[in-house]
């Protein structure tokens, strides 16, 4: 009996993991290319005026931000300085720069869809400054926390490498496919099924075990009988209260940022 409970619970794990691995490949093929996302490929998504970037990491960067920005609806830029700018000076050119190079995922849209991360050498400043979606969706703590994960590797020299993982950071908070969700922190996900799977089992395994096999009778000399057994139901009392609530109070929370988020290398 523990046998077939053990087999039984493999090959639901087996299905289970199958059936998602089919969904997830589906899902990851159904991002619809709109008229949109044509258009926004035919922008530059990295400029590099602190020339802190080769020509390979620039064109590997230009790709992944086209690429990412199609599946977060969002326009994902990168901008290098020099020119010693740091704080709301710096949001304000960044903004200028948004408008002037005509960025925003839908052109139609009255507020730019866009986030650009943006670093001035000469003040040493890193800043992320959103527009539109990117400052709905992302909170403020999340926001900062693209630049502090990332600024690390600026100080480090590692220019590349903290834009990558701009990159990277920004579409974990922005692309809501099933595909991509599903898949993102899939080693976690898979391994947590798994003990999950491993508990039910063991669930299981002690469940049948621990079944009696022994009853009152065992014990009894005779046996027992009942000769007669009656229930008599005599009445039910139920008691009610009204609870006062506050008219005045919400619940629920907030979200979005400022618009932008900072520090220093």
């Amino acid at each position: 009996m523990i046998r077939k409970i053990i087999d039984r619970a493999k090959a639901a794990v087996f299905l289970a993991a199958v059936i998602a691995v089919v969904f997830m490949v589906c899902a990851s093929y159904s991002v619809p290319v709109n008229a949109a996302a044509a258009e926004s490929s035919q922008k530059n998504y990295v400029t590099d005026d602190a020339g802190i970037l080769s020509d390979s990491e620039e064109n590997r960067l230009e790709k992944s931000c086209a690429s990412v920005s199609k599946k977060c609806r969002t326009d994902i830029v990168i901008l290098t300085l020099k020119t010693g700018l740091d704080g709301s000076s710096l949001d304000s050119y960044v903004r200028n720069f948004v408008s002037d190079g005509g960025y925003g995922y839908d052109s139609s849209s009255s507020v730019p869809d866009v986030i650009v991360y943006v670093v001035d050498m000469k003040s040493r400043a890193v800043r992320v400054v959103t527009s539109g979606r990117a400052q709905t969706d992302i909170t403020q703590s999340n926001l900062q926390g693209i630049v502090d994960k990332t600024k690390s590797r600026l100080t480090d020299g590692k220019y590349y490498k903290a834009c990558d993982k701009y990159i990277e950071l920004t579409r974990k908070e922005l692309d809501e496919s099933i595909g991509y969700r599903l898949f993102l922190y899939f080693p976690v996900k898979l391994a947590i099924a798994a003990a999950v799977a491993v508990i039910s089992v063991l669930i299981m395994m002690y469940n049948a075990k621990s079944k009696m096999t022994v009853n009152g009778n065992t014990y009894a000399k005779d046996g027992v009988r009942i000769h007669r057994r009656e229930d008599r139901f005599i009445n039910t009392t139920v008691t009610t209260r009204k609870i006062q609530t506050s008219s005045g109070s919400k619940g629920g929370g907030g979200g979005g940022n400022s618009g932008s988020a900072g520090g220093h290398l």
